[in-house]
């Protein structure tokens, strides 16, 4: 047909060439495009990779996910375990609950001098609880029932949960300098996003007191870069690196002209798109530049959003329609090499519930006319201009992406292409990442939208799926339930998930859930997404990550 257009041609018609001109930086300067500008750093409130990538190498966890998968005790001494005994579960008249016993390592300290201690925690707690806050992963800060803290040595505490939870060691509050920040909210806390707006992460950036990372924040222009340098309070290693440069380059198609041309050093997990990694990829070893080129296959799931409020969407047989004709395969052998490939929910192969089993989920192999009789059957009848009516309103739907992401471009055209075969006009939209992440998405102010997930495996995806988690005015935008998929079977199964020791019964509920996901779709699958970066030859200590515990959590340990 005249209208089709292959993934091929998207993608040869996109990419571009440059011409080869290195130069060699500062030993001691690192200089990183990132593809994104935050729009905070505030470790409660970001929701943005490219932010969440700055912030761990300014601030520490309690605990951290190594890029194996491992759980690392990181500012406590040990993690609490039932083995240990510095976990417990406990019983009272309200139910079962938990209580972990930590520490903080003795010369943990902020960037100011003053000690990381559990009232940092319990800042953090009563900030990130609060129902005004913008909070994305709000429940768990609603499980921890209380804080309480050694008086005579506030390095210690034990924190109780309402509900005992599996993973519960990954789910402590993040930590905030209560000597900063609590006389800011106990100021602002009364008006949805007034402490966020306040928050000295927002208006005094530069205060070294609000880091306890290798680096802190010393310089930020705001659409051009940020400058870290090292923090002297560190408990840590003592980085290499003078200077860290974190360059915001939003267009993609300029990444690999800056990296040739010695303006940035190399690019982070945030950084090219996959195809034009894989094109640069090949410029390296073609051309011997100095570079390498590296990828780790992770716990990302690439779908599209979809707001089932829209009147269109909220149709369970349009959704499966426009599944049926998203045509995964193609799109992965075109677009990745076959090298990331195509997503059947929100599950992972590194989850120990992933499963591809039909007798389990439904699985939507591309199938135009199966997509085609769903809409006849929902109502919606072909023009003769081509496009699909029902009781006199055209079908036409708005696809919002972030604006110079090259990747989602090409699949964005791609679907709109695909799915004006079925009689649909997608309209595409694109905004800055700031604002398409910090008002677009979380206001829920979209019909559908290019997304991508990243945890860590086996991480039960409550913040996404539950009920209470649909984002709104009333609870200050927080939670990451952008679709407002409500469910109640899957609330209660994803609490059941949560709160299973058992592997093997914990297994079971999720593939429950699996079914139920697949059945209603509240996002349509795309593919498994891949982290890739290109670092400069000789880059030693640089491990990469695939899930949100990105490899900034060690960039103390990189070095030429």
């Amino acid at each position: 047909m005249k209208n089709k257009i292959s993934a091929k041609l998207l993608l040869g018609s996109l990419i571009f060439t440059s011409s080869p001109l290195a130069l060699a930086a500062p030993k001691d300067e690192l200089r990183i495009a990132v593809n994104a500008e935050f729009d905070t750093i505030h470790p409660i409130v970001n929701t943005m990779a490219a932010g969440g990538l700055i912030q761990d190498a300014i601030m520490r966890p309690l605990v951290m996910i190594t890029p194996d998968g491992k759980a690392q005790a990181e500012l406590i001494k040990e993690i609490p375990t039932i083995e240990n005994k510095k976990a417990q579960i406990f019983s009272d008249k309200t139910g079962k609950h938990l209580k972990a016993e930590i520490e903080f390592i003795e010369n943990a300290k902020w960037g100011d001098g003053t000690p990381v201690t559990c009232k940092d925690l319990e800042a953090g707690w009563k900030i990130g609880g609060n129902e005004l806050v913008a909070t994305p992963n709000r429940d768990d800060y609603a499980n921890v029932k209380d804080i309480v803290i050694d008086k005579t040595n506030l390095k210690k505490c034990t924190v109780i949960f309402d509900k005992p939870q599996y993973n519960f060691y990954v789910s402590f509050p993040r930590l905030l300098p209560a000597h900063l920040e609590m006389s800011v909210f106990e100021k602002y806390k009364g008006k949805v996003l007034s402490y966020e707006r306040n928050s000295l992460y927002a208006t005094k950036i530069t205060e070294p007191g609000l880091y306890n990372g290798p680096y802190r924040v010393t310089e930020i222009k705001p659409g051009s870069h940020v400058v870290l340098v090292p923090n002297d309070k560190f408990y840590g290693k003592k980085p290499y690196f003078k200077k860290v440069i974190f360059k915001f380059i939003l267009n993609s198609t300029s990444m690999e002209a800056n990296l040739i041309s010695g303006n940035v050093d190399m690019t982070s997990s945030s950084g090219m798109s996959f195809d034009q990694t894989l094109a640069f990829e090949k410029k390296v070893k073609s051309q011997n530049l100095p570079y390498e080129v590296k990828y780790v296959a992770g716990s990302m799931y690439a779908h599209i959003e979809l707001n089932l409020d829209n009147s269109i969407l909220k149709d369970l047989k349009v959704r499966q329609a426009l599944n049926y004709a998203f045509n995964r395969a193609e799109m992965a052998k075109s677009f990745f090499d076959g090298k990331q490939p195509p997503a059947l929910h929100f599950s992972t192969p590194f989850d120990e519930w992933y499963t591809d089993d039909p007798k389990i989920i439904t699985l939507y192999p591309y199938s135009r006319m199966k997509a085609q009789r769903l809409l006849d059957d929902a109502g919606w009848k072909m023009g003769a201009d081509g496009y699909r009516y029902k009781d006199g309103k055209k079908m036409s739907l708005t696809m919002t992406n972030v604006a110079d992401n090259k990747m989602n471009e090409m699949i964005a055209v791609y679907l709109q292409n695909q799915w004006k075969q079925l009689g649909l006009e997608v309209v595409l939209k694109s905004f800055p990442a700031r604002v398409f992440f910090g008002e677009i998405l979380r206001q829920r102010k979209f019909e559908m939208a290019a997304l991508t997930w990243v945890n860590s495996p086996n991480m039960v995806p409550a913040g996404t799926m539950s009920s209470e988690m649909v984002p709104s005015q009333g609870n200050g935008w927080a939670g990451h339930n952008r679709s407002g998929w409500r469910n109640k079977e899957v609330d209660k199964l994803l609490i059941q998930a949560i709160e299973e020791f058992d592997k093997t019964k914990r297994t079971e509920a999720m593939r429950k859930v699996l079914k139920l996901y697949t059945e209603e779709l509240p996002q349509l699958p795309s593919y498994y997404r891949s982290n890739t970066s290109i670092i400069p030859k000789g880059f030693k200590g640089y491990e990469m990550s695939g899930h949100n515990n990105s490899e900034y959590l060690r960039i103390e340990n990189w070095h030429f």
